[in-house]
């Protein structure tokens, strides 16, 4: 049986310590038809460098390997391109910094041919977390999961967690070219990306570790307020472009946690802001917010992290 040809699509930036790691763990995988898409964002490192003499060494692998160099766009113009270049149906997208262990496209493509559902979208599995030597590290008790199998209203909790795990995911690339690709305007590119693709088709989770996110050290306050914003702004647009999918109930409760967390980054820095955050908590239970009450508190925080 001829097996279909599944892309690997790496978007690299300034990853020339962990690359050859990377597509190592490309090379190591069990599912033998693959291509491998992978183009550099203007690395100021030799990120490029080390792929192309890796790839060189290793051209027997893939059917088709796709190595550029381009200017740098940005992580999601990177990867809207990467994906644009594939030519398999389904397309596992991979940071250059990260890994994946050998079975892990062989288990997905077993999984979609199992599930046999037309309208699937995105497959993720499990990850453990790794650090920058490349150790793994312990995983927390609190760690969640999304439930296994395929899933036709993931935004049931997507909307209050993002459970998927970068490098572990599988993308049906006509489906995710559909929805428009990755938001370049968006600090949070991957969740906002995951609502719109739930909101029109299945998601599938295989519960398994097959990928490994590799997590450097120095996250800083003002970073953690940045995505704070930016988990605001992304929730503001889903909410605005799919109106009374979320539960009123559902809505208030998300918003009241969300600004619980927004006054405990804003209050040390900003403690004027005490009055609007207590009206609009108080105000949550009276009616449901609106797309423009989570901008608002999203904009505050990205101002203030700048």
């Amino acid at each position: 049986m001829t097996l279909p040809l599944v892309s690997i699509a790496i978007p690299a930036y300034r990853h020339a310590k962990y690359i050859e790691t990377c597509l190592a763990s490309v090379c190591a995988q069990t599912y033998p038809e693959l291509e491998l898409v992978l183009i550099d964002d203007g690395s100021p490192d030799d990120t490029f460098e080390v792929a192309s003499r890796f790839l060189d060494a290793h051209r027997d692998r893939f059917r088709r390997i796709v190595l550029e160099r381009r200017e740098n766009r940005g992580v999601s113009a990177n990867s809207n391109a990467c994906i644009e270049a594939c030519s398999g149906e389904w397309v596992h997208l991979l940071g250059s910094d990260d890994r994946l262990y050998p079975e892990k496209v062989a288990r997905i493509q077993a999984a979609i041919a199992e599930w046999s559902v037309p309208d699937l979208a995105l497959v993720h599995t499990d990850t453990d977390t790794i650090d920058a030597d490349g150790m793994v590290r312990p995983v927390r008790r609190t760690d969640r999961h999304a439930p296994p199998g395929p899933d036709h209203a993931a935004y049931r909790w997507l909307f209050h967690h993002n459970l998927i795990s970068n490098p572990s995911i599988a993308l049906r690339r006509d489906a995710f070219l559909a929805i428009g690709g990755f938001d370049p305007t968006l600090p949070l590119e991957d969740i906002d990306c995951w609502l719109r693709l739930s909101a029109r088709y299945a998601i599938g989770r295989v519960p398994e570790v097959l990928a490994s996110y590799r997590k450097h050290p120095g996250n800083s306050l003002r970073q953690r307020q940045k995505m704070l914003g930016a988990f605001f702004v992304t929730y503001a647009k889903f909410i605005e472009a799919n109106p009374g999918l979320i539960p009123d109930t559902e809505l208030r409760r998300h918003f009241r946690w969300y600004l619980r967390r927004f006054w405990n980054r804003i209050r040390g820095r900003e403690p004027s802001r005490l009055p609007l955050f207590a009206g609009a908590l108080l105000g949550s239970y009276f009616r449901t917010p609106r797309a423009a009450d989570y901008r608002r508190f999203g904009e505050i925080l990205l101002k203030a992290a700048n």
